[in-house]
């Protein structure tokens, strides 16, 4: 299959992975900060998302970290710094775990490590995915996607503290490149397949590669009962929560995500 990659600026190699219902414009903000500290930034659109080909299926996240670490090898990268957001980073969690030698350094944005133990208290924050159940049911995730006027933008505006970081151009950019195919078999794939070895425990598995999380105070998913019990999973592991920021980190605050990774990359 074909992906799309917005590549700007020269320097050692960093790859950018967005999440839903975006693609790689969400890091438009970020990328210029990254270019002028000497990086080359190659933004990706993942499988079905933007610019990058639709499939029937392949929507599971540990196959998101597949397609990475494929493309890397079509563009001769061996070994890649990586941010992720969203889906993003949980495909950037994958990868790092799967195929550590490829990572120099990963940083997540806007999500709970799958690397924990179970938590009741996080438990108890499920029926904050009610969201995920509507976009996964065949029929219902689609229409919504096609039918609602300017949905992504819709969503967009719901999960941000900062209405000043989107443009009205931003969010039609979300809008005319959102599938509705695209949406309803990621949520799905994740409710009916993933989530469930993610409460079981299937994922806790060994992140060598050193990583930094963010998040927004006000993320309504990447709560701070979500954040913890990581530790004895992640050789070097932290967490920024971000004050003021919503869920969709790389508009609403590219400075401090700015900041705070360039030591970290280095």
């Amino acid at each position: 299959m074909r992906f799309h990659v917005a590549e700007a600026g020269q320097g050692e190699p960093v790859v950018l992975l967005h999440g839903w219902p975006q693609n790689w414009w969400c890091w438009h903000r970020l990328i210029p900060g990254l270019v002028e500290d000497g990086w080359r930034t190659l933004a990706v659109d993942l499988r079905g998302y933007g610019w990058s080909e639709r499939t029937p299926g392949g929507y599971e996240k540990e196959n998101f970290a597949r397609d990475l670490v494929a493309l890397l090898d079509v563009l001769g990268l061996e070994r890649v710094r990586l941010i992720g957001h969203d889906w993003g980073a949980m495909t950037g969690f994958m990868a790092c775990i799967g195929d550590p030698e490829r990572f120099e350094r990963f940083i997540a944005l806007g999500i709970p490590p799958p690397l924990r133990d179970p938590d009741p208290r996080a438990a108890l924050g499920l029926w904050r995915l009610y969201y995920q159940a509507i976009l996964a049911t065949p029929g219902v995730g689609a229409m919504l996607v096609k039918r609602v006027p300017g949905f992504a933008g819709r969503v967009i505006r719901a999960g941000t503290t900062r209405q000043d970081a989107f443009t009205d151009r931003d969010l039609e950019i979300y809008d005319e490149t959102l599938d509705p195919h695209t949406t309803v078999q990621t949520y799905r794939s994740f409710l009916l397949r993933e989530l469930p070895g993610l409460i079981g425990g299937r994922w806790r598995r060994r992140l060598a590669v050193p990583t930094r999380l963010m998040t927004g105070e006000h993320d309504p998913v990447a709560r701070p009962e979500t954040l913890g019990g990581y530790e004895k999973y992640a050789d070097d592991m932290d967490v920024e929560v971000l004050d003021g920021v919503g869920h969709f980190v790389p508009e609403e605050a590219p400075g401090d995500v700015l900041r705070l990774a360039r030591g970290f990359l280095r």
